[in-house]
């Protein structure tokens, strides 16, 4: 897929450099020039442009874009500029970061449908992390159900996935196993990709290298984790 990325802070380059080390074609845009410099040969493509000014987008290939997000941060005024310039463009698919909710409400008035906040999602799956040992990754469907990424219980490990019932015991659905494996990019850089089996076999012994992908209530999982450290 092809993304533009503005703003390469530290969020924005993080997932500018994230999304070229898997394979993407990505166009890093940022106002500093030494912030271009510095991430040149880990994006696809940067280019420096101050993005708030009528014309400047001009340069950019935002009709042939899958995704433009605008991960401006601190400057509130530069991100409500940049994002009702790419709408102007009828750029196709616009994701906007917002810092607080006045800034939200303000990209929800020019018709901007999905808008993130990354510190009150890491804040989210940090705590999470916190509350319950070896969760990876975390993402709420709703105030009672989350898929979680998280390491294979010690109790479980040399089991096979056929005499193990999750859902029995713990009313939690096992989605996916997911692993990673190092390889070169389209770039050439060494870098993690990741695999999922949806498909388990069930003779498949689990190992600390599995991850297990998995559906169900906060509270179940504190039950499933908790059972290992008791």
């Amino acid at each position: 897929m092809k993304y533009i990325i503005i703003g390469l802070g530290n969020f924005g380059s993080t997932l500018s450099t994230r999304l070229t080390a898997i394979g993407h074609e990505v166009f890093g845009v940022d106002n500093s020039l030494e912030i271009v410099e510095q991430l040149k040969n880990k994006i696809t493509h940067t280019i420096c442009l101050d993005s708030s000014k009528p014309g400047a987008l001009n340069s950019l290939p935002i009709q042939e874009a899958d995704q433009i997000i605008v991960a401006i941060g601190e400057d509130v005024g530069a991100s409500i500029l940049t994002t009702a310039l790419l709408k102007q463009h009828n750029a196709k698919s616009i994701i906007s970061r917002a810092i607080n909710p006045l800034h939200q409400t303000v990209l929800e008035s020019i018709g901007i449908e999905t808008i993130f906040n990354p510190e009150k999602i890491a804040a989210e799956q940090f705590a999470k992390q916190l509350e319950l040992s070896g969760v990876l990754e975390s993402f709420d469907l709703s105030d009672h159900c989350s898929i979680l990424e998280i390491e294979v219980p010690k109790r479980y490990l040399g089991r096979t996935a056929d005499n193990i019932d999750f859902f029995s015991t713990y009313g939690l659905k096992l989605i996916a196993v997911k692993r990673f494996e190092t390889k070169k990019n389209i770039i050439g850089m060494m870098s993690k990709f990741a695999t999922v089996d949806m498909n388990l076999d069930p003779d498949h012994e689990f190992d600390e290298s599995d991850i297990l992908v998995m559906m169900g209530n906060i509270k179940d999982f504190q039950k499933m984790i908790g059972s290992d450290l008791g």
